[in-house]
């Protein structure tokens, strides 16, 4: 691999007729000044420098950088590409010049492992984005950037196959809806577990509809006929109705404070058409009407039960004439939209407040309703399969061990031991995490970890060592010192770990003789849960919460049980040390 410089000229064009691989052969390149950046690729580097010095649109760039590799082939730097995008998103050094994320979709080929991780390096060899570091085109290392919230939910994404098919279907049902004025508007109903990147869908779509008029159309050859054909009406339809009625009018709705306010910031800081304003709470969007709100996380918007924040909640139903008793987050949604997209999960409803499928269809019964189902696993690599055997564990219809070629997953017999494997693990990798079901009062609520080790306090003791709860709810998975705290499912539902530690509390065990997980309602201290909810449902609550928290990790999940026949039980299905 060579990474070489030329000037942004006519002479510099030139000077790639010195090298080897300067035509015909494929290529990425990046063209720059010092404060802005485009990141492209060809299989004729030659003839596409003249056509960027021919582009009004670069004369103020200075620079042609290109990165030369015997190996490459057109999908690897399409991959490669995609991946710099990104990367130059979220690194913050240039203000990235590209309209879209480069390749329209992602797709496997030949090797591809080996050529992503020419980006990484390895320990052997220095990868791109190291080398780039070291000639100043870089200014945050790849392990830095790659944690980062602005990585992670970056609207310069590509989608797989199946995630653009959804995406473009959604935009045209949208726009149809938009151009017909139904009653009550259309609502588009994306369904997936975790880990199937409804979050990625939801911020490329809301990029999507206010670029609108920016969008390449960019057709995959490795898409069937039918997705390229939703494809080209989609766009074709959305640039129309731009065209004739302006701008479309977006929210972005996340019922959860402390994910709101990450994707906030990556919404402020991509400047991509997003802006920080679109991304609203529940309550902030009651006061105006709206063509299109898209609201991720929709199993979070709550009903009139066990909320700590009722009078707001009542507020709102007031300026909506609602009755607060019959009405819930969802109705105000319908209430102050043309149109609607919920990315919706009910095996993640974790709390009696948290809307229900039956809830869901009453809301939107005037409205017409298309629905999508996601089904590839995005997060884990333990792939599409984990879920659906977490489920079965849980359920205990589950007979046979399986095993996650890619994923390291472990039952730990010590609690102290996975605590420190995780800890050794964060050292290695970063965001990774320990979190628990809520077994322990919050006896520490209020105090920072300062304070806590003064006095004395702490909430959960085990083997003998003592550990706090989390700190704070907000941002708590992006805090470094977070690594020293247990935190529980809402501080990370949402969110992307590298390793997730879970502790199983003495709330859940398993009992042997009737092959039946059970919850002991009186070890379980979220009252908020438990309030007005019968076993069953508590129950239901507490294994969505544990589920929850299993599929954050994205590499691996090392697993602890307080009790020892849950622990055993445990032991047919992971492996355990």
């Amino acid at each position: 691999m060579e990474i070489l410089n030329y000037d942004f000229t006519s002479e510099g064009k030139i000077k790639v007729l010195d090298h080897p691989l300067g035509q015909n052969w494929p290529v990425v390149y990046l063209i720059h000044n010092k404060t802005s950046i485009y990141v492209g690729e060809t299989n004729n580097f030659f003839a596409r420098f003249g056509q960027h010095l021919d582009n009004p649109a670069r004369k103020k760039l200075t620079n042609m950088t290109v990165i030369y590799d015997e190996e490459f082939n057109k999908s690897a730097i399409l991959d490669i590409e995609q991946s710099l995008i990104r990367l130059f998103s979220a690194d913050e050094k240039y203000t990235l010049l590209n309209g879209n994320s480069g390749q329209s979709a992602k797709h496997n080929y030949y090797q591809r492992e080996k050529y992503l991780n020419k980006i990484e390096g390895s320990e052997n060899e220095k990868g791109i984005w190291t080398l780039l570091e070291e000639i100043g085109l870089a200014k945050n290392g790849y392990s830095s950037i790659v944690n980062s919230d602005l990585f992670t939910y970056s609207p310069y994404t590509s989608l797989t196959l199946e995630q653009e098919a959804i995406c473009y279907s959604v935009v045209e049902d949208l726009i149809d809806g938009l151009e017909n004025h139904r009653y009550r508007g259309t609502s588009c109903i994306v369904d997936g577990v975790a880990g199937t990147g409804k979050t990625i869908i939801g911020v490329y779509l809301v990029a999507l509809l206010v670029n609108a008029n920016k969008q390449l159309v960019d057709i995959d050859e490795n898409a069937d006929l039918d997705t390229s054909s939703v494809k080209l009406r989609a766009l074709h339809k959305l640039r129309e109705y731009v065209r004739k009625h302006g701008e479309i009018k977006i929210a972005y709705v996340l019922p959860m404070t402390s994910i709101r306010k990450t994707i906030k910031k990556v919404f402020r800081l991509s400047k991509n058409g997003l802006k920080a304003s679109m991304v609203k709470g529940p309550t902030e969007i009651v006061d105006e009407m709206y063509d299109i709100i898209i609201v991720d996380e929709a199993h979070r918007l709550s009903k009139r039960e066990n909320i700590g924040w009722m009078g707001a909640f009542d507020g709102a139903c007031k300026k909506l004439n609602l009755d607060p008793q019959q009405s819930n987050c969802l109705d105000w949604i319908v209430k102050c939209s043309k149109c609607r997209v919920l990315f919706y999960d009910p095996t993640q409803r974790i709390k009696r407040s948290d809307i229900t499928p039956l809830d869901l269809r009453t809301s939107l019964e005037n409205s017409f309703m298309h629905t999508y189902q996601l089904t590839t696993q995005m997060r884990c690599v333990a792939g599409s399969g984990y879920s659906n055997y977490l489920a079965q564990i849980f359920d205990c219809s589950q007979e046979t061990k399986m095993h996650f070629a890619k994923a390291d997953i472990k039952l730990f017999v010590s609690a102290t031991e996975m605590i420190d494997a995780i800890k050794t693990k964060n050292d290695k990798y970063g965001l990774s995490r320990v979190v628990a079901g809520y077994s322990w009062e919050w006896k520490t609520k209020g105090l920072s970890r300062e304070e806590s080790i003064k006095q004395g306090a702490y909430d959960i003791s085990l083997e003998g060592k003592q550990y706090v709860w989390n700190v704070t709810n907000c941002e708590w998975i992006l805090r470094k010192d977070s690594i020293n705290e247990i935190g529980c499912v809402h501080t990370t539902q949402g969110y992307d770990l590298n390793y997730v530690g879970v502790i199983f509390g003495r709330e859940i065990d398993y009992d042997p003789v009737r092959n039946e997980i059970v919850i002991d309602k009186d070890l379980f201290f979220d009252k908020n849960v438990k309030l007005g909810s019968t076993d069953e449902e508590t129950k239901s609550f507490v294994l969505n919460a544990y589920k929850v928290m299993m599929t954050r990790g994205i590499k691996g999940c090392y697993i602890y049980c307080c009790n020892p026949n849950l622990r055993e039980y445990f032991k047919r299905f992971f492996d355990f040390i």
